[in-house]
C-alpha cells in the first residue's frame, strides 16, 4: 500500500514537473523543480522501502539536481 502510493506520487509528480519545468516563465520552472523534489523523495523512499540501491542512488541524485534546479531559478527571478 504504502510503496504504491510512493510510486503513483512520483510518477504524478515526476510527469507534473517535466512539463513545468519545459515552461517559458521562471516561476514556472520554480515550481516545476518543486514538483520534481517531492518526486525524486517519493522514489528515494520507495528505493528505501524495496532495498534498491541502484534507484535510490539514481533518484537520490535526482532530487539534488533538483534542488539545485529551484535554487538556482529562484536566484535568477526578480
Amino acid at each position: 500500500m504504502m510503496l504504491d502510493l510512493l510510486q503513483a506520487v512520483g510518477v504524478a509528480c515526476g510527469i507534473l514537473g517535466a512539463v513545468l519545468t519545459a515552461d517559458a516563465t521562471a516561476r514556472r520552472r520554480r515550481q516545476g523543480f518543486g514538483v520534481w523534489i517531492v518526486a525524486n523523495a517519493a522514489w528515494v523512499a520507495a528505493a528505501t522501502l524495496t532495498a534498491n540501491p541502484y534507484m535510490l542512488v539514481m533518484f537520490g541524485f535526482y532530487l539534488l539536481t533538483a534542488a539545485k534546479g529551484h535554487r538556482a531559478n529562484r536566484e535568477a527571478s526578480p
